[in-house]
């Protein structure tokens, strides 16, 4: 009887305290819903003074001494943080707490100079260590414990900082801090959405088309002088592909192709997906929250985010640029490209379609869409086997080849007498 109320009562206050988290979270949200719209990232100190601005705003007509009651602080206390809330007109941010370092560490202890010396002993021998590496050896080989701060405060007694390094590192600090104060957040698209319906996703990328007979000038080499700009869009489930061609790479350009190019799709676009260019920023981003189009940025220097545009560019420069489809003119160069959109989406059969054409596709997904899936879903099971084989033909696997190699290993390695000693290196 005693163990079943005991199982009882500890049954109770899990339920409570998984209530009361229930409703921290609850409260939680309210708070970043109405406070923090555009979820800028807090610390744990500054979500809690932005709980109180809730109370004060909301539960409370922004009277300070009822609110200070309520949450269970002094009131002038409740009175400063509200005064720096309302002073930064209602930043969630500016909730931040100060920094309790000191402004004058001049009275610190210092570390006997025997250390010190030991520390830019180590800096001039090896000049590419940092200062974890110069305590690390410190204490692995003197048994000396130094911290890191104090290592890099006394390089920088001794100059010892490389100074472009230490600039370069400063900058990629403050472009971190830059970043968290970001309004729009870079997103790689979820996966569920490339094979999802028509329009649903929309890769963009830009190619660069040289001009033929062009001199490349190395100071110029982004000219309009050498190059015309293909901006490409394809579907990612049905790889319907629109090509637009452009004099510049800019952001204007880019905009006024997609105005143009994306008419021809015979869908709404939802989401579209591109690279860091420039291109896609400024009046290309303007446009696309004008037409409530979500925007996903693939990871810098990742071109695998962005597959099947990639792809079909190299599809462009085997069957068409190569081909001697590429012209001087502006004109001559746009007409060339549409006849070959057209080519590609009615007449050219795509492996990943089931060796339909981009437009038999969606035909076919408009009549009977569970087929469709089918085939993308044959397709995507084929690159999962493609990729397995790719896996296992770089890793040894026969059972044979394994053995005669443990074998070798055995008559070199261990059943060998260790006579050798390093001591080449050993003071």
């Amino acid at each position: 009887m005693l163990n079943m109320m005991n199982s009882v009562n500890s049954a109770n206050i899990c339920g409570f305290v998984h209530l009361d988290q229930n409703q921290t979270d609850i409260m939680q949200t309210k708070v970043e819903v109405k406070l923090n719209p555009l979820r800028y990232y807090l610390s744990s100190e500054a979500k809690k003074r932005l709980k109180w601005m809730y109370v004060v705003k909301y539960e409370c007509d922004g009277k300070i001494s009822v609110a200070a009651k309520k949450i269970g602080v002094s009131r002038p206390w409740l009175s400063q943080i509200h005064s720096l809330w309302i002073s930064g007109k209602e930043d969630p941010r500016c909730l931040e707490p100060e920094s309790r370092a000191p402004h004058n560490t001049d009275c610190r202890t210092m570390i006997d100079p025997e250390i010190q010396d030991k520390i830019v002993e180590i800096r001039k021998k090896y000049k590419t260590w940092g200062k974890e590496k110069i305590a690390g050896c410190l204490e692995n080989q003197y048994q000396l414990k130094v911290g890191a701060s104090t290592v890099n405060r006394y390089l920088h007694k001794n100059k010892l900082i490389n100074l472009k390094l230490s600039d370069k590192n400063k900058t990629a600090w403050r472009n971190r801090q830059e970043s968290t104060k970001q309004t729009k957040f870079r997103m790689r698209p979820p996966k569920e959405i490339k094979d999802y319906k028509p329009g649903a996703l929309v890769e963009k990328d830009m190619k660069l088309i040289l001009k033929p007979g062009q001199f490349i000038d190395t100071s110029k080499f982004r000219s309009r002088e050498n190059f015309h700009y293909q901006h490409t869009f394809i579907d990612s489930f049905t790889r319907l592909r629109l090509v637009g061609l452009s004099k510049d790479s800019d952001s204007q350009s880019a905009t006024a192709v997609m105005t143009e190019s994306t008419k021809r799709f015979p869908f709404a676009i939802a989401c579209i997906n591109n690279d860091n260019g420039g291109e896609n920023h400024g009046d290309f981003e303007d446009r696309l929250e004008q037409d409530g189009t979500f925007h996903f940025f693939s990871r810098v220097g990742t071109p695998t985010d962005n597959p099947r545009v990639e792809r079909s560019h190299l599809t462009d420069d085997i069957e068409f640029y190569n081909q001697g489809k590429i012209y001087n003119d502006f004109e001559k160069q746009k007409q060339a490209c549409l006849e070959w959109e057209r080519v590609y989406n009615y007449e050219r059969p795509h492996q990943a379609l089931g060796q339909l054409t981009p437009m038999q596709f969606y035909e076919l997904w408009k009549k009977d869409p569970d087929k469709a899936f089918a085939i993308t879903e044959k397709y995507q099971a084929y690159l999962k086997r493609q990729k397995m084989k790719q896996a296992n033909s770089r890793r040894m696997r026969k059972r044979d080849q394994i053995e005669k190699l443990m074998l070798e290993i055995d008559q070199k390695v261990i059943n060998q007498p260790n006579q050798k000693v390093l001591t080449m290196f050993v003071d």
